[in-house]
């Protein structure tokens, strides 16, 4: 059967979606590509981006790369949880909390704001001034 012809045994729609995933992936492989290119080169505009939105940047090229081989072993009969992709899954799993953590952190205000515990205080100054009155 020729590339471009049709099969009556997969419906239109489903050729469709192929054809759409396929410019969709191609996409993104251009879109990788100028990332890596970017990355590789310490002295561009990569070194230039804040820490923590790197290793966000450098988290998601992870997961996507991952996650586009775990779709390709599905594709050939791998079932993803057999192969050692799972144990690098895992170990994003981890890293994201980390980074999860980290992003949590560069939220929140560099000094605690405190409340002040009204009783907590009258019984402190209570127990430390033990002669005092309600009249003092």
């Amino acid at each position: 059967m020729e590339r471009g012809e049709s099969s009556n045994f997969v419906p239109e729609s489903v050729m469709e979606s192929v054809k759409r995933t396929l410019v969709n992936l191609e996409r993104v492989e251009t879109q990788l590509l100028e990332l890596l290119s970017i990355a590789d080169n310490p002295d561009d505009a990569f070194a230039e981006i804040p820490p923590l939105e790197r290793a966000q940047t450098l988290f998601l090229l992870a997961k996507a790369t991952c996650t586009l081989f775990s779709l390709r072993l599905r594709a050939s009969g791998i079932h993803p949880d057999e192969h050692p992709i799972k144990s690098e899954l895992e170990r994003l799993s981890l890293y994201q909390d980390k980074l999860d953590r980290f992003v949590d952190l560069s939220k929140a205000p560099l000094r605690p704001s405190t409340t002040l515990n009204y009783q907590a205080a009258t019984r402190f100054i209570e127990h430390s001034l033990p002669d005092l009155t309600p009249g003092k």
